[in-house]
């Protein structure tokens, strides 16, 4: 049979040479091809989870404030928590689209583009599209990762070993997740593999355009993340691992690079780190303080070793007991080859020094794991040398290695791939109601729940016509038949100011009753092992922070509950035949952007309305360093002002219809603001307020007057 096989091999490379030579020629190409091809599919398949919502709390950072720069033509991000790196390249996508969707003819103004800063709602996102597009810059940089890996891998050991390592980081859960949010981690993580990369090269090749390229990385790497700035350790230790060899000229150039480059790299990338030094030292200082000392709700540690030890537990958590073990092999690999001390060194002083830190978040260490990739291709390679030196005999010993490596890494490929399917298949349960609700019959009006925050995009969708009102308002109007209520079936929150407001809310919805409920809408996706950690499997609608497809119910009926004075924006009002009034003793917050009272009848005549508002203030930071024998300290203190470009949007209306619309700019620490308006006849008379400021506004004081008192 063997000599059957090997007559049609040689008659089919005598009569096809050229095939053959193309399939040896472009064997190994082909196969990372495919494998950087099913990397990227992986990865796409999380680019629309949630949209037209938001499920991750550090995407606006990056998305919102790269729309800001275009809608405003001000590049100074005003924002430095985060290297600002990843804002431009969003910005250059957005730019782009902008200019496609403008010549389309579907964005006539990109003052149409809402975001946090119009609404003062964190999670605003008025075109998801955009979104979409900076998500898929970060899935084509964790992709890119991928191949990084692959290069890194074969210049250690070969070809085989880096499309080992390639695919064991292309179908790792943690990795692919990380890809698919507008973020920093996954886009560091590729910055962090290219000095490596280059590092790498000059040790190989003794070519110093390698160590500038790392250098220069570093740079990229510290306007992405600044504790990833750590890295530059790499580009010092090839240094001195030239210099030990004795393989450089002029070492005072190379040393005189180090610092230089990076700097040079980091203020080019983010002049108004210069140019708005006193932000960018508050933030730095911010996120010093955040990180060692005040730590974060719920993601709080002891530094040192349960730090350490945390971490580690979260890394067999992603990677597993068989990768674990493949990690620890590969790690072996450092006696035969000690350039992979050098992939070692990162990961090893990476871990040490945010062991020093208070807050665990792991996404912190998304990084680290393409080094992890690579000790495991390593491990396979080690599998290869011994079963050469034991058992000589073996004709192929690769065959053997490419089977064992396909018996680990094919089914989590399969697992990774069918996860995938099942998000990129699965939309929100806001999203979802719109079908549910357009299937239904026998309606006249759709009432939403304000608190669902349901998206304009899946509003256009609805056949009917609607109506948005807070529950408390949906509860206190008279019933009408043919009309279908959606509300939150819990409500809850992350911070306590709402605790009451969260009590009357909840307390309409309990009161539901059973046989008026016709859908109840659930989160059922929720839980898949891809995303757990990042789909939050609390169903709950949140009021302070964004909600992740909350379980909704569909009501025909809710129960008639008296309309509480101050619903809404207030604790308590005193009301008169003349006038509303809140005391100046009770204050409520434009959390969301948006306040609106309650109706109240106010006779014919003429009216002032008056408003006191007071920017939340921000108490001083200061940080303290010690320089061998002195010590020196920076203290930061923010003027407690409004910006200039802060303003609040005032509307009346007087039996829903706009009486009146004034835009007030404060322009001090408090501020008061008056306008007249006149009722002809007996109207109900309603008050909104718009934020058009990220910042927290206080309202001290809001009054409705006839102008006889006043």
């Amino acid at each position: 049979m063997s000599d059957f096989v090997a007559s049609i091999k040689t008659n089919f490379n005598k009569r096809y040479p050229g095939i053959h030579h193309a399939i040896v020629k472009h064997y190994f190409t082909s196969i990372i091809t495919l494998v950087i091809v099913f990397a990227f599919i992986l990865r796409y398949f999380q680019l629309n989870i949630g949209l037209p919502y938001l499920y991750f709390w550090d995407e606006p950072l990056i998305a919102s404030n790269a729309l800001q720069m275009m809608k405003t033509g001000d590049y100074n991000p005003h924002f430095f928590k985060y290297g600002s790196l990843m804002i431009y390249l969003n910005l250059l996508i957005d730019q782009l689209y902008r200019i496609y969707l403008s010549l389309a003819g579907d964005l006539a103004n990109v003052e149409n583009i809402r975001i946090a800063a119009d609404t003062g709602w964190h999670w605003t996102i008025s075109h998801p599209s955009f979104y979409f597009l900076n998500r898929f810059l970060t899935a084509t940089m964790g992709t890119a990762t991928v191949f990084i890996t692959y290069l890194i891998s074969r210049a250690i050991c070969n070809r085989w070993t880096g499309i080992i390592s390639a695919f064991f980081l292309s179908v790792l859960p943690i990795h692919i997740v990380h890809s698919g949010f507008v973020t920093m981690d996954a886009p560091v993580a590729l910055f962090v593999s290219l000095v490596a990369l280059c590092s790498i090269f000059f040790i190989d090749q003794k070519k110093t355009i390698y160590f500038i390229l790392s250098l220069i990385c570093v740079g990229f790497v510290a306007t992405t993340k600044y504790n990833s700035g750590l890295i530059i350790l790499l580009p010092i230790a090839s240094l001195v691992w030239m210099s030990y060899r004795d393989e450089i000229p002029r070492p005072k150039f190379y040393w005189l690079a180090i610092p230089c480059l990076p700097m040079v790299t980091f203020f080019l990338i983010m002049p108004y780190a210069i140019l708005d030094f006193p932000n960018f030292i508050k933030d730095v200082l911010h996120q010093i303080n955040y990180y060692k000392i005040t730590g974060h709700p719920g993601a709080t540690i002891s530094p040192g070793w349960d730090y350490f030890s945390f971490q580690i537990q979260k890394f067999y958590q992603n990677i597993g007991l068989i990768s674990t073990i493949l990690f620890a092999i590969g790690l072996a690999g450092t006696i035969f080859q000690p350039v992979l001390l050098l992939v070692l060194l990162f990961p090893v002083s990476y871990l040490l020094f945010m062991s020093g830190m208070t807050v665990n978040f792991h996404r912190n260490f998304i990084q680290i794991y393409p080094f992890i990739a690579i000790f495991a291709g390593v491990a396979f390679y080690n599998l290869h040398v011994a079963l050469k030196h034991f058992y000589p005999k073996l004709k192929r010993p690769i065959s053997i290695v490419c089977l064992a490596a396909a018996f680990v890494l094919l089914p989590r490929a399969y697992d990774a791939y069918q996860t995938g399917m099942v998000l990129h298949n699965t939309r929100d349960t806001r999203s979802a109601v719109i079908d549910t609700l357009n299937a239904m019959e026998d309606v006249q009006k759709i009432v939403f729940a304000r608190e669902l925050r349901i998206h304009e995009q899946d509003l256009d969708k609805l056949k009917y016509d609607y109506s948005i009102q807070p529950i408390e308002i949906m509860s206190a109007e008279q019933k009408r038949d043919g009309v279908h209520y959606v509300l939150p079936a819990e409500v809850s929150q992350i911070y306590t100011y709402h605790h009451e407001e969260i009590q009357r809310k909840q307390a309409i919805i309990d009161k539901i009753p059973g046989e008026h409920i016709l859908q109840y809408i659930d989160n059922n996706y929720i839980g898949q092992n891809i995303g757990k950690d990042y789909i939050k499997q609390n169903a709950a609608t949140m009021l302070d922070v964004f909600s992740t497809s909350p379980s909704l119910i569909i009501a025909n009926q809710i129960p008639h509950e008296p309309l509480h004075p101050g619903v809404i924006a207030f604790d308590t009002c005193k009301l008169s035949p003349t006038g509303v009034q809140i005391n100046i003793r009770n204050t409520a917050t434009l959390r969301d952007g948006v306040i609106t009272t309650p109706a109240y009848d106010l006779k014919s005549g003429k009216y002032l309305f008056t408003f006191q508002t007071k920017k939340s203030a921000t108490p001083e930071r200061s940080q303290s360093f010690v320089f061998g024998e002195y010590e020196t300290s920076i203290t930061v203190k923010r003027l407690n002002a409004f910006r200039e470009h802060a303003s609040i949007r005032v509307s009346i209306f007087a039996d829903q219809t706009l009486l009146t619309q004034q835009i007030f700019i404060p322009t001090e620490n408090f501020a008061q603001m008056d306008a007249f308006f006149s009722l002809e006849k007996n109207q109900r008379v309603s008050v909104q307020i718009e934020n058009f400021h990220p910042v927290e506004t206080t309202i001290k004081q809001l009054k409705i007057v006839t102008t006889d008192e006043h």
